[in-house]
């Protein structure tokens, strides 16, 4: 595997079916669509912002966002209020019941992970998980600076 770009395409290999593994897992376990899970990190994140702001961090369409939105303002985790930086968009915050959601399902995923990191760690090295999250970081980083 010493082709330019091999490597990286494996990593993409692996990355993408953990990723939808992961996401169904999620959804399975906790009975959030991945959407809304994502919308209430992002806004446990940053506050309350539009659900174009939200798009836009998540790199989703605004459609997709705004369903995710509704579906939960519906289960009574986010609500939206005026925007006095513009009439029309209004901005989307977490309720307190979405945070005490969010936090269930996050106290959930660690002690699933927690479990997963520990059985792991009989096969790897100290340090790998840590250098697969420089490596990590530093190509999310580098594909937000430079998309294509």
């Amino acid at each position: 595997m010493t082709d330019p770009g091999v490597r990286l395409a494996a990593v993409f290999d692996v990355l993408g079916p953990l990723y939808r593994r992961g996401v169904r897992a999620v959804e399975q376990e906790g009975g959030m669509p991945v959407g809304v899970r994502a919308v209430l990190d992002a806004l446990a994140g940053r506050g309350a912002t539009t659900v174009p702001g939200l798009a836009r961090t998540l790199t989703l369409s605004r459609q997709f966002v705004q369903r995710s939105v509704d579906d939960a303002a519906d289960r009574g985790w986010v609500r939206t209020r005026e925007n006095p930086a513009h009439r029309r968009s209004v901005l989307v915050e977490l309720t307190a019941s979405g945070e005490q959601v969010l936090g269930e399902v996050r106290d959930g995923e660690r002690r699933e992970l927690a479990a997963l990191e520990s059985d792991l760690g009989a096969h790897l090295d100290p340090g790998d998980l840590d250098a697969c999250l420089r490596v990590l970081r530093a190509l999310s980083a580098r594909l937000v600076d430079h998309p294509t």
